[in-house]
């Protein structure tokens, strides 16, 4: 059992393995080799061509540590408060940052360039279709912000489940949104149901069929928190069919699929291996964890478009350089974020937070967090 409720090194260590992977395939990868002047001659160099599942990753942590959130929580309203506070400095500046790089590079970035509308999705943690569907014309600044908007509508259906009916129940019922997720887009296409197809997509956009890597990371917790064998296989087993059921990016072959097996099994691994928690724990790794979010939000569209225009004003310099050069600027950016701008907009944030529980009469989180084991 973890002693107390303090952040696990060796998940953010994790979260720092999980964004290399995801840089390198956004940086390497063939997602966007139409915007790097080196095209796709990187994709197979180990790890690359499968850096996508570094996202499934992040899920099967975000499970995981949620529920020791949530178990701080004296609410709903307090969980989100919390959630909002931890999320959004980060988002903010993320969004500010690449509104202002499209201006004088959308040329060169996926997406091209910006409108107002654009700050929208991510400043209130919302897919655009939704927000197109209300009128307001919108797309992400970031294709990565994907990810967040699933994490969100997680955040809304744990957080209001996980108070009323506690955390078993909770997690049967993200299996349940996962399979529907799976069954009902199934059920109206084959049977053509027209009035369907709307509450159908808009079903499909709140990212319920990633829900079983939520569940599968939660479980994992509560296996080792319980020391519970039935748990941790259960864990495994959801774990199993989500990586059988997640959707591959285009043009991957069906082979890349052992990909989120192996994060499957890296994850499952870590919750006993003593000496794999120790690697990651490792002081590098433990810095890439900490500016992991800053820089997962704005590292795909910039960086790809610093690619795409060091490799037009320095045609001498050899191409392997180019994604090497993109990640470091991307990080020491991500560490700003981090370290110098998050917190003080964070302090910014609390009395209007402070202001919202008073108005709502909720009680503040317990200074004294539960012990993880006990019953929710």
């Amino acid at each position: 059992m973890h002693k107390g409720q303090e952040r696990i090194g060796y998940l953010d260590g994790l979260r720092g393995i999980a964004i290399l992977l995801t840089a390198a395939w956004h940086f390497m990868g063939p997602i966007y080799q139409m915007h790097l002047p080196y095209s796709r001659a990187f994709e197979w160099w180990p790890g690359v061509r499968y850096g996508w599942a570094g996202v499934n990753l992040f899920f099967l942590i975000s499970g995981y540590v949620i529920f020791i959130t949530l178990e701080r929580c004296s609410g709903f309203v307090d969980f989100i408060l919390r959630r909002w506070v931890r999320l959004f400095p980060a988002m903010l500046v993320a969004t500010l940052i690449l509104y202002a790089a499209r201006l004088p590079m959308g040329d060169a970035m996926p997406g091209g360039h910006a409108v107002p509308g654009d700050l929208v999705p991510g400043l209130v943690l919302l897919n655009p279709f939704y927000v197109r569907w209300l009128g307001l014309e919108a797309h992400s600044l970031d294709g990565a912000f994907w990810s967040l908007y699933v994490e969100a509508a997680f955040y809304v259906v744990i957080g209001l489940a996980f108070f009323r009916i506690g955390w078993a129940r909770s997690i049967a019922l993200l299996l349940i949104l996962y399979a529907l997720s799976l069954i009902v887009p199934h059920i109206v296409n084959h049977h053509h149901i027209g009035w369907a197809r709307m509450p159908t997509l808009l079903f499909y956009h709140a990212g319920f069929q990633n829900f079983g890597w939520f569940a599968s990371g939660a479980l994992f917790l509560k296996a080792r928190v319980n020391s519970d064998r039935g748990l941790f296989w259960m864990a495994v087993a959801i774990g199993f069919c989500s990586a059988c059921t997640t959707v591959l990016p285009g043009g991957m072959e069906k082979s890349s699929r052992a990909a989120l097996f192996v994060s499957l099994a890296l994850f499952a691994a870590i919750q006993h291996a003593a000496l794999l928690q120790r690697a990651l724990e490792a002081k590098w790794i433990l810095w890439l964890g900490f500016v992991s979010y800053p820089f997962y939000l704005t590292h795909s569209a910039i960086g790809v478009g610093l690619i795409a225009k060091m490799g037009g004003a320095l045609p001498g310099l050899p191409a392997i350089l180019l994604p090497f050069l993109a990640l470091a600027i991307m990080l020491a950016i991500a560490w700003i974020v981090a370290a110098r701008l998050e917190p003080p907009i964070a302090r910014l944030l609390k009395p209007l937070t402070d202001r919202i529980r008073r108005l709502l009469g909720v009680v503040p989180s317990s200074q004294t967090a539960r012990a993880s084991g006990e019953p929710a």
